[in-house]
């Protein structure tokens, strides 16, 4: 395909991804029904398949980023590679990983406002702020961020194990063995390295099939992929074997990119290009829509499940407002927030996967 199909729609995976990453968190049966909701058909909808279908998106993410990092890496790129990160990765993680945390501190000592967040009186420590910069303990949906500097950190590494197709293929060996053995890394999850790893093996060996133009024999082996994935779910479920799982947000990824025809996809829109911020900052309007929609009517499940199908919605379109606010008012703190991507006019597609 074309640089700028391959371009066109790396963009539209990130932004599906974001909104599926929105869904994954818009759950509120717990809100709305209380202690009755595990039981509840509205339960077992959002925290059964939907749930399952929503967490896609991070091994994704973490895929589209790894491809885009190894694309036409060389040993030289490495040092300018880690600087654009410091701009776009370790900053905003930092900073927003702060804010999270000072909003809640504030928050928690406000009656109203700590029953929204969910906080009894949070006591200050220069340990727990620095816990709360480095750990994300306040920032629960930035573990993947976390993941993400790790991986990054670890590039010149896992350059040397897949430098050399025969070498990488080891490597996926190895990676597949620790799943299946039940492996534990410190620090870093061996199941985010995996798919990192995959995407990573593909852009230094698979690059001319992965970006080749769509035909009706990729949509036919994207498809067969996703539904493979979709029964290792499914094994995963019915048997709880852990490696399946992994095997699963693996295949449907690369399932979906070989299914989705570029050349039908239109040109991205300027809101499509905040995902990193939305990611970041979704949280709290979804928190906040959830606990003042259920504070209105408390018990009403059909209130529930239409703000939860329609929160993906709801929450970017928030983003997006707060997003053009900053651009426009405060473009030096947009820059730091958005890690120096774009919400107006189109850039490039960021490396981040985010």
């Amino acid at each position: 395909m074309e640089e700028r199909d391959f371009r066109k729609k790396v963009g539209w995976f990130q932004f599906i991804c974001c909104l599926l990453v929105i869904w994954n968190h818009a759950g509120n049966a717990e809100l709305f029904l209380g202690e009755s909701a595990a039981g509840h058909p509205l339960w077992t909808f959002q925290y059964g398949a939907a749930l399952e279908f929503a967490r896609a998106s991070i091994p994704c993410f973490l895929m589209l980023s790894a491809y885009l990092f190894y694309r036409n890496f060389t040993w030289q790129d490495l040092v300018g590679k880690w600087k654009r990160r410091v701009t776009s990765l370790l900053v905003p993680y930092l900073v927003w990983n702060l804010i999270y945390y000072f909003g809640y501190f504030v928050a928690s000592y406000i009656p109203y406002l700590s029953d929204i967040v969910n906080r009894e009186r949070i006591p200050f420590s220069l340990a727990g702020l620095i816990r709360a910069a480095v750990l994300y303990e306040a920032n629960p949906v930035f573990w993947f961020m976390f993941q993400l500097l790790l991986l990054t950190v670890l590039a010149p590494v896992l350059y040397l194990a897949m430098e050399h197709a025969a070498t990488g293929i080891l490597w996926l060996g190895l990676l597949v063995w620790g799943i299946v053995s039940g492996v534990q890394l410190p620090w870093l999850n061996l199941d985010a390295l995996t798919y990192y790893s995959v995407a990573a093996f593909a852009a230094l060996h698979c690059r001319k099939f992965a970006e080749s133009g769509w035909d009706g024999y990729r949509g036919v082996l994207g498809m067969e992929l996703v539904l493979l994935g979709a029964v290792c779910a499914a094994d995963y479920y019915l048997r709880a074997e852990t490696p399946f799982i992994v095997f699963s947000r693996c295949l449907v990824p690369v399932g979906m990119w070989l299914l989705v025809n570029e050349r039908q996809l239109a040109e991205r829109k300027p809101f499509m290009e905040c995902t990193f911020f939305v990611y970041a900052f979704h949280f709290a309007p979804v928190r906040l829509a959830g606990k003042l929609a259920a504070g209105v009517f408390p018990g009403n499940g059909f209130v529930a499940a239409a703000l939860y199908l329609a929160m993906p919605a709801i929450a970017y379109a928030v983003c997006w407002q707060a997003a053009k606010l900053l651009r426009r008012f405060a473009p030096r703190i947009w820059r730091v927030l958005s890690g120096g991507r774009g919400a107006g006019t189109a850039r490039p597609v960021s490396e981040t996967g985010a």
